[in-house]
């Protein structure tokens, strides 16, 4: 990835500010930030990280080929000698973020769903009255979200970050990187329940977002009881009308918002999905907490619309397709399925749903959970796509999805998925579609024309 930085800064501030061994000889102005020697351009500095499946060391010659300045483990081709790419990364961005000026609050959001939503709802509602920086699509991990950071002008007043994880310790480290002033929590799902192995070090690794927090306020679901014990907290609920932040919705989609029990205002939603409901009622809370006041609030709320959430409606071939590329858990999934049965009533709906990773034990036990959950009378079709779905096919046939109208592709032919797709499916047919993000089933609908 490439970014512009909000701020230009010396190579030898950036040596200074990451620990690092400063080798260059000219102390050049870094305007731009790469940490993929394909889109370094010259003069930009290239920062070398080490992955899973990758070594951005092997990489810098080809970043100092097309005129960039390379950050590595490499004494013979660097320009700023720093044995670890990523805690440089972590720490640069650590020290841009406490230069900036003008910050009045820094945002943290994590949860096992609904942040990219939460955030883009939240950016909506205070973008008008605070000069707001977030963080891009889902860039959310240690590198995205350092990117982001890095990323925000000089006159930022409000930074609002994502933080994702898959790994115990990753949100500490991002939480001491932004020291959020407000963190918000929006659920504890199952999601990497394969890595952590239990909803209870689920939530334990979403609190670690308290570790930079320097007695900052949290604000997490009311049902959740994980969180309970959280330092600090403050909760929302659209049941319980004793929570921090309350929300109710009559039948005209008119939202009422509470704050300590008391009207804050009332405003006009436009999405009646309970997960967006939910999105919005996380993003109001910040917002009341900050102290938008009850018309801005109001007159905000007003504008969120089905375009700022992530799900896309792409049409292809007469097709329809509702498409949410980025990732999947169980309660992504039912939130999908929730939507499904609302939208569109008088539409023919199929579904094509893809592996859902990182589940670990109960992989099977999820899937098969799902595939309960798919109803023959909301869905005409069920096309599958993946190597480990037979549970979610199992699931179906259990609640009486005839196995006639399933449709099972392996990952590797995304053009035989489409096929089904295209033979089983009719002009002005309405496919909703999701899977873990390294599925790629954006493969499938690549193979539809536009």
């Amino acid at each position: 990835m490439r970014i512009k930085l909000g701020n230009p800064t010396l190579l030898s501030v950036i040596a200074y500010a990451t620990g690092g061994k400063l080798l260059c000889n000219e102390d050049i102005s870094i305007t731009h930030l790469s940490t993929d020697s394909r889109e370094t351009k010259s003069g930009d500095l290239f920062i070398a990280i080490k992955g899973d499946r990758y070594d951005g060391g092997s990489f810098a010659s080809e970043a100092k080929k097309k005129g960039g300045y390379v950050l590595s483990a490499n004494p013979l081709i660097s320009d700023i000698l720093h044995p670890d790419g990523r805690s440089a990364l972590l720490l640069f961005s650590s020290f841009f973020n406490k230069n900036l000026p003008y910050i009045l609050y820094r945002i943290g959001i994590t949860g096992s769903v609904g942040k990219t939503t939460t955030k883009e709802f939240l950016k909506i509602l205070l973008s008008e009255h605070y000069k707001t920086h977030a963080s891009e699509g889902n860039l959310n991990n240690e590198i995205g979200m350092p990117l982001s950071l890095l990323s925000a002008k000089k006159e930022s007043e409000i930074l609002l970050l994502e933080m994702g994880m898959n790994h115990p310790g990753e949100i500490s480290r991002l939480s001491k990187c932004l020291c959020p002033d407000i963190g918000l929590i929006t659920n504890v799902g199952t999601a990497h329940i394969g890595n952590l192995g239990s909803r209870e070090k689920i939530a334990q690794a979403k609190l670690e977002i308290l570790d930079g927090m320097n007695n900052g306020t949290i604000i997490v679901p009311d049902d959740e009881p994980l969180l309970a014990n959280a330092k600090n907290k403050k909760t929302f609920s659209d049941i319980n009308p004793k929570a921090s932040y309350h929300l109710t919705l009559n039948d005209k989609n008119e939202i009422s918002l509470y704050k300590n029990q008391k009207l804050y205002t009332k405003a006009k939603f436009a999405l009646s999905e309970e997960h967006n409901r939910k999105c919005l009622l996380a993003a109001a809370s910040v917002a009341m907490e900050i102290g938008l006041s009850p018309s801005e609030l109001s007159e905000r709320i007003s504008l969120v619309s089905r375009d700022n959430t992530r799900q896309n409606v792409i049409y292809r071939e007469n097709l329809c397709f509702y498409a949410d590329f980025y990732n999947a858990s169980e309660e992504s999934v039912f939130a999908l399925l929730n939507s499904a049965r609302r939208l569109w009533s008088l539409r023919r709906k199929s579904l094509l749903l893809g592996d859902i990773l990182e589940l670990g034990e109960m992989s099977n036990e999820i899937h098969r959970k799902i595939g309960n959950a798919i109803s023959p009378e909301v869905f005409n079709n069920l096309f599958l796509f993946g190597n480990h779905i037979e549970y979610l096919s199992l699931g179906a046939k259990e609640v009486g999805f005839p196995a006639d109208r399933i449709f099972i592709t392996r990952e590797s032919d995304p053009e035989k998925c489409a096929a089904h797709i295209r033979n089983n499916c009719i002009d002005g047919d309405i496919i909703f579609m999701k899977a873990s993000r390294k599925i790629r089933l954006e493969r499938v609908l690549d193979c539809f024309r536009k």
